[in-house]
């Protein structure tokens, strides 16, 4: 699954792949060199056990007071560590819960700390820069405090308009405005994002699926390209590929690099991230892959007369 982020230039770019659930990080552990007891007279000399890498297993916990006053949790705490003073990444570390670690030798590190929360919930990144001193076994660094994500605070708000986008393919222009009493699923995407490609059938299938029902589904491009000409140019190929050379229609608007930048409003800096309006015009929630089944579900959910608002359900 790929993964973007958005440098300081403001663009946004690949950086990572995601396996299909989650990233795939490698968990480094253990501290203790294992030196194997000499052996007894007379008996012949056990295999070598093992031997760790000397170096310092460094541990803490990341929490998110703002999100847990909302009612969220951490699902996933997601830290990398970059060799200083070169920047050179030399660990990562993904795994379910809010505790972690990573193992380290001797130097100083800048600790970069994440998190995937529930609900799609994503988090301002902390960074802290530590130093592992020779001999040094373990070091514990607490707990990390970190505050939720734009995209994420727009939970329950009214969705921003789609003011900035400067061209439109299979679909007349839209605005939020317009689509009240519909379901509405944006997907946040770029042309060099693999998994944005693999999950638009599952766009489709869902759109197919509900559209009678009043869904909508919009697809929105970075403002990397800037005319629909280089937009179709990139995505015809992709299209033709993933629906196996039979691409269906599927509206696509491409975001301009204005004021009124999509992806800005929205606090999307990591593609894919899909986005769940409600017929009231209120942000439900963000998805990290439209094959999600709660994706679904929670369509489902918003388009049942008789259910109640899916807000106040996941609040």
């Amino acid at each position: 699954m790929a993964f973007s982020t958005r440098f300081a230039n403001g663009s946004i770019h690949c950086a990572q792949r995601w396996a299909p659930v989650a990233l795939w990080f490698v968990a480094l552990s253990g501290c203790d060199v294992q030196i194997p007891a000499p052996p007894a007279a007379g008996n012949p000399a056990p295999a070598a056990a093992k031997q760790e890498p000397p170096g310092c297993t460094v541990r803490g916990r990341i929490v998110s007071t703002a999100w847990r006053g909302r009612g969220g949790r951490i699902e996933r705490a997601i830290v990398t560590a970059w060799a200083l003073p070169e920047s050179r990444q030399v660990a990562e570390y993904s795994e379910a819960g809010e505790r972690f670690e990573v193992r380290l030798p001797p130097g100083k590190y800048r600790i970069v700390y994440s998190a995937v929360g529930t609900r799609g919930a994503t988090f301002e990144i902390q960074t802290r820069e530590i130093t592992i001193g020779d001999g040094e076994d373990h070091l514990d660094v607490g707990q990390i405090d970190l505050p939720i994500s734009k995209s994420t605070r727009l939970y329950g708000q009214p969705a921003p308009e789609l003011g900035g986008i400067v061209a439109w393919r299979d679909t007349p222009p839209l605005a939020l405005k317009d689509l009240r009493g519909k379901v509405v699923v944006l997907d946040f995407f770029g042309y060099y994002c693999t998994i944005c490609h693999a999950h638009k059938p599952d766009l489709v299938k869902l759109r197919d699926q509900f559209k009678d029902q009043g869904l909508v589904v919009l697809a929105i491009h970075d403002a990397s390209l800037k005319t629909l000409e280089e937009m179709n140019a990139k995505m015809e190929p992709v299209l033709r590929e993933v629906f196996n050379g039979n691409a269906p229609r599927l509206p696509i608007a491409l975001d301009g690099t204005g004021d009124k930048n999509v992806f800005n409003a929205y606090g999307i800096y990591a593609v894919p991230a899909v986005i769940l309006i409600d017929q009231q015009g209120r942000i439900v929630r963000r998805y990290h892959h439209a094959g999600k089944p709660d994706l679904e579900a929670d369509v489902r959910t918003l388009l049942t007369p008789a259910s109640k608002s899916l807000l106040e359900k996941v609040r």
